[in-house]
């Protein structure tokens, strides 16, 4: 850039731009924005740019340039608004929880100042002395509001707070070196061998693996300790590292133009450094310094060049046409009227079609973050109709396939018409080749759609043979793209010890999976269980000790270890497992029972009567299963609760409400009655022996049951309500 006018126009494009992004992720990190509160799923906030380490790139390169224009503006109210804008970044950057970005701020911050003290000896005056103090004091308190707003909106409430600054922070540097607590340096290493078989000693040396396919050429090549960092339910995607993430697919033709770029442009960036007009090197520093922490944050993070560098080379690439096409008019062309309307016609065209295919691509994001909302919660249905219409806006996009499969799955479980649930099998099994032709996880969507198979044989009634065996088939396959893949591995233990009934390969599952993660619960208790049938006992002891170890509450884990005790003679042993299981859950009847037995044996058959049990328990059981809509089960825990407590007008309450739910109305009034016997102001049952009569249609029984309770509450707004409805119906 060559004057004043396009460093006046580069520069405010780059606030106002930040503005924006700044804008949203305050709105995001405040919970101020409905669409994005509907369907996010974590804490971390990612304002226009669709990722959180994406906004991290952004503002690791701006926020510099606006700091360097806070020394160089002379306008106090415009520096007042840089400096406003800047913290405002900053506050955005730490909602990001992006450590790679943090990191390189501070490096590139420290690099700034550095290089402050040592090309510009006058700077540090007293009035840059006074702006600094006041840029370090606006940072410590911008982190202690971020600190509080986290608390307030995320830690506290746990629904969202998948982060925390203090947490982030501490772990960065977590695990240096080759240690399961760095996959990133787990990955790097582990892709030496793939690096050495596949590009090394060929041509793609020169031009690489091609975009977008790291993933799948890389899990084959995936070790055993990186497997187990997550548990193997994922691997990942890109290298974590800008450099070998250029390199895999692109080559070294690649890498070394990227380098290129890089050396020509930093040391022409120092060769010239002294020729620009002192006044002017401050924002030149910051246009630096911000480039420079780009490139510190490509070491630990991906996507850099594709999000950021081509955009700019791009830009470079046109203002070099513009200047070699006419250098005293940077920018005009001297071209006929008629092919300028032209060229005008063209660039129109292609603006108004970009615009048109973007809008399409945010309106199919939508429908996608909408659906993917509605099938978490349940709502399967709704989910199935609006990720139908993200893919018809986008139907290469393999995450809606994805999406729109388990919804249908969803649909399938939940209907009992099997005209509906053969219709949402053949429309969910339409989408598998939309899965599986562009998918970049093809160990999961394998996994997924062999998922798909198993479930619609269950739900179809384990008529179609052809279902489990497609299933087994898909889930093989899923593991020929990553052997270390956990996910389908339970899907087979599950299919191999149920639907296909073959212990010894329901046993090599098992055991993969307990290579890859040794606490996984589904794989342990199904070795320990057949080392149980085998009369291993010690060996099983050794696995549930091994579980319990991770988790020392498992109430079933506890009983296991009592049984397993109990065969091996330690009887005392065996008791004190039973007796936590008890602790925890005084209801467990297995543990109950055979710690009758264990006191028989000893001897001590009165203790059984000391072991802690009250309707208290049973009740809260009777809820839960209420609340699960296991209206029999209820009633079961219930009546439990009302032999310790006969007198309970509560429990005979929940009783009835559990009859009335179950549509036996006559059953449930008796309840009600039975509970207003014993407590005649209780307002609840007044509610529900009202409902229990108007169902019934003797709307007679429910006046008087409405207006006895208004006596006791003539205030209270469910028989209220009530009241109204009786009169509505009797009307009618």
């Amino acid at each position: 850039m060559e004057n004043y006018t396009e460093l006046k126009y580069f520069y405010w494009t780059v606030f106002i731009t930040t503005v924006i992004v700044d804008f949203f992720g305050i709105l995001q990190l405040y919970r101020l924005m409905p669409w994005y509160e509907r369907v996010r799923t974590e804490s971390r906030i990612i304002a226009t740019l669709g990722h959180a380490d994406f906004l991290g790139h952004f503002l690791v390169m701006v926020m510099p340039i606006i700091l360097s224009f806070i020394y160089y503006v002379k306008n106090n109210v415009l520096r007042v608004l840089l400096y406003v804008l800047f913290l405002a970044s900053f506050l955005v950057l730490l909602g990001s929880y992006t450590r790679g970005s943090w990191v390189a701020f501070l490096a590139g911050i420290i690099i700034y100042y550095v290089f402050v003290l040592w090309k510009e000896k006058g700077f540090f005056t007293k009035k840059n002395k006074i702006i600094t103090l006041v840029l370090v004091l606006g940072l410590a308190l911008t982190v202690g509001i971020f600190y509080i707003t986290e608390n307030k909106l995320y830690i506290e409430k746990k629904d969202v707070g998948l982060f925390s600054l203090k947490e982030r922070f501490e772990s960065i540097g977590a695990g240096l070196g080759v240690t399961q607590q760095n996959p990133r340096v787990l990955t790097w290493r582990d892709s030496i061998k793939l690096f050495e078989d596949k590009i090394l000693k060929s041509p793609r040396i020169i031009y690489g693996l091609g975009p977008e396919t790291f993933s799948f050429n890389f899990t084959p090549y995936k070790s055993l300790d990186l497997a187990r960092y997550d548990g193997g339910k994922g691997y990942p995607d890109r290298e974590h590292n800008e450099f070998l993430d250029i390199l895999f697919p692109q080559g070294l033709l690649g890498l070394l133009s990227f380098i290129f770029v890089l050396l020509s442009v930093f040391l022409y960036s120092i060769k010239n450094y002294d020729k620009i007009s002192p006044e002017n090197r401050i924002f030149f520093l910051g246009t630096l310094i911000g480039w420079l922490s780009f490139l510190i944050q490509g070491l630990v993070l991906f996507g850099l060049s594709a999000t950021y560098l081509y955009f700019w080379m791009l830009t470079s690439f046109i203002m070099l046409f513009f200047k070699l096409e006419k250098p005293d008019s940077i920018w005009k062309i001297s071209i006929s009227s008629l092919f300028s309307v032209f060229i005008l016609i063209i660039f129109t065209f292609i603006s108004i079609f970009s615009i048109w295919i973007s809008l399409r691509f945010f309106r199919a994001e939508i429908y996608y973050r909408y659906g993917l909302d509605y099938l978490n919660s349940g709502e399967v249905g709704k989910a199935v109709a609006v990720l139908e219409e993200a893919i018809k806006l986008r139907p290469q996009e393999t995450a809606f396939h994805e999406a729109v499969i388990k919804a249908y799955l969803g649909v399938m479980g939940g209907a009992e018409n099997e005209d509906i649930k053969m219709e949402a099998f053949r429309k969910g099994e339409s989408h598998i080749n939309g899965l599986l032709k562009n998918d970049y996880y093809k160990s999961l969507s394998n996994n997924l759609v062999g998922a798909f198979y198993a479930q619609a044989y269950h739900y179809l009634g384990q008529k179609d043979k052809s279902l489990i065996i497609k299933a087994e088939e898909y889930l093989k396959k899923a593991l020929t793209y990553d052997r270390y893949c956990v996910p389908p591995m339970e899907n087979l233990l599950k299919m191999y010890s149920t639907d296909l009934v073959d212990e010894r390969k329901a046993l090599e599952m098992a055991n993969r999976i307990l290579e890859v993660d040794p606490y996984h619960s589904q794989a342990a208790n199904y070795v320990a269980r057949v080392y149980f049938q085998e009369g291993k006992f010690d060996k099983s002891k050794e696995i549930y000790e091994r579980l319990l170890s991770r988790n020392s509450n498992d109430k079933d884990t506890l009983y296991n270890l009592g049984v397993v005790m109990y065969k091996l003679g330690d009887l005392n042993k065996a008791e004190e497992y039973l007796l936590k299981v008890i602790n925890l859950d005084p209801t467990y009847e297995s543990a109950l029972n055979l710690l009758r037995v264990i006191y028989k044996q000893l001897g001590k058959e009165d203790k059984i009567k000391e072991i802690p049990l009250n309707d208290k328990v049973y009740v809260q059981k009777g809820l839960e299963a209420y609340n699960n809509k296991n209206y029999s089960i209820a009633i079961e825990y219930f009546k439990k609760a009302l032999s310790y407590n006969p007198n309970s007008p509560e429990i005979m309450n929940n009783i009835g409400a559990c009859l009335f739910m179950l549509n036996k109305y006559d059953e449930a009034i008796a309840w009600f009655k039975k509970a207003l016997e014993l407590k005649k102001d209780y307002v609840q049952a007044y509610g529900n022996l009202t409902y229990a009569y108007i169902q019934k249609g003797d709307l007679v029984s429910a006046e008087d049951t409405v207006n006895e309770g208004l006596k006791y509450a003539p205030n209270d707004e469910n028989l209220k309500e009530l009241k109204k409805k009786i009169e509505e119906l009797k009307r009618r």
